[in-house]
């Protein structure tokens, strides 16, 4: 069995709080990383599982809608030794038809799923410059691929978010910075089991060619990969992990 070790390597999570994000950091914590996680809310209480003796994680608010909270978060940044990893996770989602749809929607949209990816991987990636080393993986979605109704704000930001990880990993390689997009399909996630019934969440399940939604852990674990010594060639891709979903 493949073991990755991430002692020594920090590793920032944009909305590390829940659902994948949470598998992610978590995922990094077992790898043996420190590991910076952030949400909008100004506090969070981290759990005693990440806690456990010999982890280190830390919680700093970060809300890519308000001005105030990017630009303490910038500040707080440079203040940090270095980044290895960076995780651009943190998303938000507004569902209608175009015609239907408002300017306000776009660009709440686009500050959290685009912006705020852009200006992190552009002030991390000049730590990792200097470090000559890093990795980052921006979470977009199978949105970015296919499509269907009421999504076309959100296939931009994720479409967009593909383009950046693709532009980044041309500019960043010569600094063995690699940079890649991991698209996920439909995800079992607190949000998915609070948002649908059974009957849709077996409807959804019905879709896809493995007949079950993805767990989040699974994500997690070829982010881990990505962001571990074991990917030390693979860069400006966009890994679909979706159960065959995007391929019917």
């Amino acid at each position: 069995m493949l073991s990755i070790d991430l002692k020594g390597q920090t590793a920032l999570v944009t909305g590390g709080t829940r659902g994948i994000g949470k598998s992610i950091a978590d995922a990094f914590l077992k790898g043996g990383a420190s590991v910076i996680i952030t949400g909008t809310r100004e506090s969070f209480d981290l759990s005693p599982q990440d806690l456990a003796a010999g982890q280190s994680i830390r919680y700093i608010p970060l809300d890519f809608s308000n001005s105030d909270s990017l630009d303490a978060f910038l500040a707080n940044l440079k203040d940090m030794n270095k980044i290895d990893i960076l995780v651009n996770n943190a998303g938000i989602n507004k569902i209608s038809l175009n015609v239907n749809s408002v300017t306000e929607d776009y660009e709440s949209v686009m500050d959290v799923n685009l912006k705020g990816p852009y200006i992190l991987a552009r002030e991390v990636s000049k730590k990792m410059i200097e470090q000559e080393s890093g990795r980052i993986i921006n979470i977009s979605s199978i949105w970015s691929v296919v499509s269907r109704s009421g999504r076309s704000i959100y296939g931009i930001s994720k479409w967009g978010l593909v383009g950046l990880t693709k532009t980044l990993a041309v500019e960043l390689a010569k600094y063995g910075i690699l940079v890649n997009a991991i698209s996920p399909g439909f995800t079992m996630t607190e949000l998915t089991r609070n948002t649908n019934t059974e009957a849709e969440l077996n409807k959804i399940a019905e879709a896809i060619p493995l007949q079950r939604l993805a767990h989040a852990e699974e994500i997690a674990n070829f982010v881990l990969f990505l962001a571990s010594p074991l990917n030390s060639y693979m860069t400006g891709q966009n890994i679909v992990i979706d159960g065959g979903y995007s391929s019917v």
